[in-house]
């Protein structure tokens, strides 16, 4: 079964990054998972602060485990439950999610999305900056 793991790193790990990721991947690893493609890495502003940190580091990629009826045989119990339990203990690590991917857009379209939303939100502050500056001319009378 496939998953995806979304974590969320301080902006000042920045230089730890790599370091971090390996380390993630070696907790999925160890517990059986198998990293499947690339990941995704990017900076943005929190919308509240955590942990003193207004901005963070979102780390996403995919990766996939043996059915649970085939772990069940082997004895290995609830693994995404170890895998929250190893990342919860991570001390880098802000928050994370791990999600079944089935049914979720392919980490290529995920991409793509949200560089699309954010070139589409650029231009609609630049577009309300413009509205603003021309009603403060007529206000100003300049």
């Amino acid at each position: 079964m496939e998953y995806e793991i979304m974590y969320l790193l301080s902006e000042k790990d920045t230089a730890r990054l790599a370091e971090i990721k390996a380390e993630i991947d070696a907790i999925v690893k160890t517990a059986g998972g198998v990293k499947k493609g690339s990941e995704i890495d990017f900076t943005q502003k929190l919308k509240y602060e955590i942990k003193h940190n207004w901005t963070g580091i979102y780390v996403v990629s995919r990766f996939t485990l043996e059915d649970k009826d085939t772990r069940d045989e082997a004895g290995s119990g609830d693994t995404v439950a170890e895998i929250s339990r190893q990342i919860n203990l991570h001390k880098s690590v802000l928050r994370y999610i791990v999600v079944s991917a089935e049914g979720l857009p392919t980490l290529e379209e995920f991409q793509q999305t949200r560089l699309k939303s954010t070139t589409e939100g650029k231009k609609s502050l630049k577009e309300k900056g413009e509205k603003i500056d021309g009603k403060l001319e007529k206000v100003l009378k300049i």
